[in-house]
This record gives C-alpha cells, sequence and structure tokens, in this order.
C-alpha cells in the first residue's frame, strides 16, 4: 500500500454531506485503488464481505451513515487526506 496523500473533494461520513450515487461509489473505488488494495483486501480490513464492496463500487447499494464514517476512519488512519465539502 502507498502512504501518498490524496486530496478528495468529497466523502462520505459527514452528516451534511449528500452525494449522488456514482460519486460515492467512485470516491470508495478511488481509495481503495489510491490504497493499493483489492476488494477483498478492503472488505477483510473493514470486516464486511467482497460483495458488499462490489456493491458500493458499482453504485447498487449505498454504504450506511455508520460504513460511511468507518470509510473516513480508515482512509484517515492509512494516511490519505480527505476534504469534506457536501454537494450543492
Amino acid at each position: 500500500m502507498n502512504n501518498e496523500q490524496v486530496q478528495v473533494s468529497e466523502i462520505p461520513g459527514h452528516p451534511g454531506a449528500v452525494m449522488h450515487e456514482e460519486q460515492l461509489s467512485g470516491v470508495i473505488r478511488y481509495l481503495r485503488q489510491q490504497l493499493g488494495m483489492t476488494q477483498e483486501e478492503l472488505a477483510q480490513a473493514l470486516g464486511i464481505t467482497v460483495g458488499t464492496v462490489s456493491r458500493w463500487e458499482k453504485g447498487r447499494f449505498r454504504p450506511s451513515r455508520l460504513a460511511r464514517v468507518l470509510l473516513l476512519e480508515f482512509a484517515r488512519t492509512h494516511n490519505v487526506t480527505v476534504s469534506l465539502k457536501p454537494a450543492r
């Protein structure tokens, strides 16, 4: 995994952040790829199934508020810098 700093303008997990499904799925995929992880590795690290990660990235399901917070905290602990900005 790389420890490169990444700036993302919109990320799930913030109560005021409203994102379209395709934006949310793209952010999850982008964060995973920046960490150099497969869907399976991310799922294992978060304690969820690979199917769940796949469905999130395809936009078939939206992560719960708790899952969005978990993703945000996971990004922070892996030196991925994010900037929370609600969609307009």
